[in-house]
C-alpha cells in the first residue's frame, strides 16, 4: 500500500458512512431497538472511526515527506525515520495523534465536544466485533466529526 491510499481509503469511508447515516434516517420509530438498527449504527461508529485513522496517517506521510511511490512497510519506513512498529501499525488514536503532533500543530482530531472525545477514547477495530448498543444521535455527531477532519486533508 502507498501512503496516498490511507487518504483513498477515509475517502471511501466517508462514503460508505453517508450512505449508513441515510439507512438509519429512513428506519422508522418502531424499528430503532430492532438489531439491524442496532448493527448498523455500530457500523456507522466503526467507519467513522476508521476516517479519523486513515487522515492520521495520511497526514503523517505527507509531512514526513514520505516517497508516494514507495510502499508503507517496515522497511521503507524505517528509511525514511518512521518507526513503523511504534508510530504507524497502532490503532490508537493518541498515539498517532502525538507524533503528528511533534511533525504540525493544528491537525488535532480531538472535539470540544466531551461526548465525542469520549467515543474517539473508546474506539478501537475490535469495536466490529462487540455487542454494544450506541446512541444514534452521538454516533451520527461523532460521524460528522469524523468527516469535517477528514476535510482538513
Amino acid at each position: 500500500m502507498k501512503y496516498t491510499e490511507y487518504l483513498t481509503s477515509a475517502k471511501r469511508h466517508n462514503h460508505a458512512c453517508r450512505v449508513l447515516k441515510a439507512k438509519l434516517d429512513s428506519f422508522n420509530e418502531d424499528d430503532l431497538r430492532s438489531e439491524e438498527f442496532k448493527f448498523l449504527v455500530l457500523s456507522l461508529y466503526y467507519l467513522s472511526g476508521y476516517i479519523i485513522e486513515c487522515a492520521l496517517k495520511f497526514k503523517i506521510f505527507e509531512l514526513k515527506q514520505y516517497n508516494p511511490t514507495i510502499e508503507v512497510d517496515e522497511e521503507n519506513c524505517n528509511n525514511a525515520g518512521i518507526e513503523y512498529k511504534k508510530r504507524i501499525k497502532t490503532h490508537k488514536f493518541s498515539s498517532l495523534q502525538n507524533y503528528l503532533d511533534s511533525l504540525i500543530s493544528g491537525f488535532s482530531h480531538i472535539s470540544n465536544n466531551s461526548e465525542i472525545n469520549r467515543l474517539l477514547g473508546e474506539w478501537s477495530p475490535e469495536i466490529r466485533y462487540s455487542h454494544i448498543d450506541l446512541e444514534y444521535e452521538k454516533v451520527k455527531e461523532f460521524y460528522a466529526h469524523s468527516s469535517q477532519y477528514l476535510r482538513k486533508m
